[in-house]
């Protein structure tokens, strides 16, 4: 290569490579500054694409899981208020299975199941969770809760559901046959049982009997019905949280920066650096030695 003052190479490639080393070196200290290796389309359009729509279906899985553990409350509110029921159920019938004992207040007895059935409305009102009530006939068609999300990435499918099924009123105002029944005999237990003829006072007692375990049939019935759906949300929740963290180590591994390796080659880039500028240093000395050939 020729010796020139006026075009120094061993400076414009010194340069070169410090330009480069400085480059580097910028890139090394925004990765460990945000603690990403694609913090932008411009790093990765690939891997930031795929990592910025898996963030936001990591976001939407975050929010089902938060409602499932809202349905699994309002479920559990229902189940607990059913437990409560059969339990108050069980005491009617055992006031009514008395009350052709001569030996009891059949007045006594009346407004003792009476009592009991105000407890069971009044349990029926407060098992309510946000406002929603299984029990009471207002949710008469069942709620429907979004189990997770579609994951195809295509823009279609859908979501699916977790749904309750029907639920019935069980307050004295309900309307189904069981529970209508249960409310017309314990508002009246004379009218439904005493008769001068035993023969038709045990079956009339017999069969209110069978209208009370009708009752708690259907009240049995919605409790097994919620527990199971509740159980059901609880397995969903749980597979929903792990799919997002799951989810999420696969958007670290993309855009993720290592730290340990970045921490290594940062102490690389700036040894480099300081080299490079030695280097560009003493090439842009090169042009003086030439006056030496023409100097005495």
């Amino acid at each position: 290569m020729s010796s020139s003052i006026l075009t120094n190479y061993g400076s414009m490639v010194a340069l070169q490579n410090l330009e480069a080393t400085q480059n580097a070196l910028t890139n090394t200290e925004n990765q460990i500054s945000s603690g990403l290796k694609v913090s932008s389309a411009s790093d990765d359009a690939s891997s930031w694409t795929i990592a910025t729509t898996m963030k936001s279906n990591i976001a939407s899985l975050n929010q089902v899981s938060t409602d499932l553990g809202n349905a699994n409350s309002i479920l559990n509110t229902a189940v607990s208020g059913a437990g409560q029921i059969t339990s108050l159920v069980s005491q009617i019938r055992a006031k009514v299975a008395s009350f052709t004992d001569t030996s009891q207040n059949q007045s006594a007895i009346q407004s003792e199941v009476s009592q009991l059935v105000n407890q069971i409305d009044a349990t029926i009102q407060s098992s309510s969770f946000n406002g929603v009530n299984l029990l009471d006939g207002s949710s008469a068609s069942g709620l429907t809760f979004v189990a997770a999300t579609n994951n195809d990435y295509s823009g279609g499918g859908s979501s699916p559901t977790i749904t309750t099924g029907t639920s019935f009123d069980l307050s004295s105002a309900g309307t189904n046959t069981a529970v209508a029944a249960f409310a017309t005999l314990t508002s009246g237990l004379a009218t439904a049982i005493s008769s001068t003829n035993p023969t038709t006072q045990q079956t009339n007692l017999d069969t209110a009997l069978g209208q009370i375990d009708a009752y708690n049939a259907v009240v049995e019935g919605q409790a097994a019905q919620f527990g199971a759906v509740a159980q059901n949300i609880t397995s969903q929740q749980t597979f929903v949280q792990n799919l997002a963290s799951t989810l999420q180590s696969g958007v670290s591994n993309m855009v993720d920066a290592d730290m340990t390796k970045e921490s290594a080659q940062l102490s690389a880039l700036q040894t480099q650096q300081q080299l490079g500028t030695q280097a560009l240093s003493i090439a842009n000395q090169a042009p003086q030695l030439l006056l030496k050939l023409f100097g005495g």
